[in-house]
């Protein structure tokens, strides 16, 4: 088990012991259809359980926002990304309910810069939880560890806190 992962359990569970019960409580997960944003969905949907909170997924497709210059106007192509968006989507509220009961999952599908929405999404809510692709810390290396410019974007300016989950990252016991 590492640190870190129990360190994050702990103090969300300190921080719902402050407020038991507390209606309406939510946990925004961003999702892209990687194995990284699958495995935050997952960790999200077994936090939700413990805490009785509800799991909203947000997909954020920037391919909306082209701009009329951008001379990218294949209606087919916009329709095939339209079924992936909401396919990806599918997929994810699938896997959280696996885990949660009828009427604890929702699905947005949302337009623009996905750090922008992810933020905007983060007001009101408990968590944000993000999926990371990327290693973790490697304390042999001495270097922190990499993350993309959304990660960046929400730890620096979201709501509320904010959940990297490694893409390896299985059930830990001291978590449930």
């Amino acid at each position: 088990m590492r640190p870190t992962a129990k360190a994050s359990c702990l103090w969300w569970r300190e921080k719902m012991t402050e407020s038991p019960g507390r209606a309406g409580t939510r946990i925004v997960v961003g999702v892209d259809g990687t194995v990284a944003s699958m495995t935050a969905v997952r960790w999200a949907a077994q936090e939700a359980t413990l805490h009785k909170a509800s799991v909203q997924l947000v997909f954020v497709d920037d391919g909306y926002a082209q701009a009329a210059y951008s001379g990218s106007s294949d209606a087919s192509h916009a329709d095939r990304d339209d079924a992936d968006g909401r396919a990806l989507l599918a997929a994810a509220e699938l896997e959280a309910g696996r885990t949660l009961p009828p009427g604890r999952v929702s699905g947005e599908r949302a337009a623009g810069s996905p750090a922008k929405v992810l933020i905007d999404r983060s007001a009101g809510a408990e968590l944000l939880v993000l999926g990371a692709a990327y290693p973790v810390y490697d304390p042999a290396n001495h270097l922190p560890p990499a993350m993309g410019s959304v990660a960046r974007a929400c730890l620096h300016a979201a709501a509320c806190p904010v959940v990297i989950v490694p893409h390896h990252w299985s059930c830990m016991p001291a978590c449930a």
